[in-house]
């Protein structure tokens, strides 16, 4: 949705013709690998998500291209939390008696995931670690959301965007979320660092380009995206969407990167979690 926003006001400020070309699978590598093997022109951008560039890297023992290489990040465009939601009969309410259930009779307690390595299954191995809690991931191929509404899982890890409808209608309780500090949406679901400090996950969207595409070409890139993001029309529709705008530099993004990069390659080699 957000790729062909910013696509329609490129388009216009521009005087170029924008294509969106959606190339989903392998995790979103097929998509940076379409982009790292493009001509470094600027008329070849990736408007991608993190996972691709601070987890496959450890996740996978072979990538069709160099995540910190072949690609020069842009900006950043937003951020967006992620949220744990629970089955209404579900017995814990809320983090502290989720950790305490799973202490209590360890394996017994699962939880749904988009899959191995995905950042939802991440969050619980770095929880296991953190609390010494021991839950089952269930991975799914898509979202587990209808069967923890069903009571086939207990929980899963959802994006805001897809958590807050169930939420709302009361077809989901919210048990935590997982950024920084509570969300005005859902001002009485804590965040998960009341209850474990320096739990987090955020997720969020960024823009890159070839390596080797000129730096002039990568500041009018910039600029553009930066002035599309700070715009009343786009930060309304990232609020409608629960995301938050941001609009960095390129150094800023690029040190977010490097910075998730080594925390969550951290945890997979201690973990010895592979999707290959």
């Amino acid at each position: 949705m957000f790729a062909r926003l910013y696509g329609e006001q490129l388009r216009l400020s521009l005087g170029q013709a924008v294509v969106i070309e959606n190339r989903p699978g392998a995790s979103g590598m097929l998509a940076g690998d379409a982009v790292a093997k493009a001509a470094p022109d600027g008329y070849t951008v990736l408007y991608g998500y993190n996972q691709p560039f601070t987890m496959n890297p450890h996740l996978f023992s072979k990538m069709p291209y160099d995540a910190l290489k072949d690609l020069v990040p842009v900006t950043q465009t937003l951020t967006t939390a992620y949220v744990i939601v629970a089955n209404n009969d579900f017995a814990p309410k809320n983090l502290a008696e989720l950790i305490a259930a799973a202490k209590r009779a360890p394996g017994t307690i699962n939880y749904g995931t988009y899959g191995p390595g995905t950042p939802g299954h991440l969050l619980m191995e770095l929880l296991d670690e953190r609390t010494g809690a021991k839950m089952v991931q269930v991975p799914y191929k898509q979202t587990p959301i209808l069967d923890v509404i069903g009571g086939v899982v207990s929980f899963s890890i959802e994006p805001f965007a897809s958590a807050i409808p169930y939420v709302k209608s009361g077809k989901l309780r919210g048990l935590a979320v997982a950024s920084p500090k509570r969300i005005e949406t859902l001002p009485d679901v804590p965040a998960m660092s009341e209850t474990v400090q320096g739990m987090e996950l955020v997720g969020w969207n960024a823009v890159w380009v070839p390596a080797g595409t000129p730096q002039e070409v990568i500041a009018k890139l910039n600029n553009e995206f930066v002035r599309i993001t700070n715009s009343p029309q786009m930060r309304r529709r990232m609020a409608e969407a629960d995301s938050t705008p941001t609009g960095t530099t390129p150094e800023a993004i690029t040190q977010i990167i490097r910075k998730e990069f080594d925390e969550w390659g951290k945890l997979i080699k201690a973990k010895s979690i592979r999707i290959d």
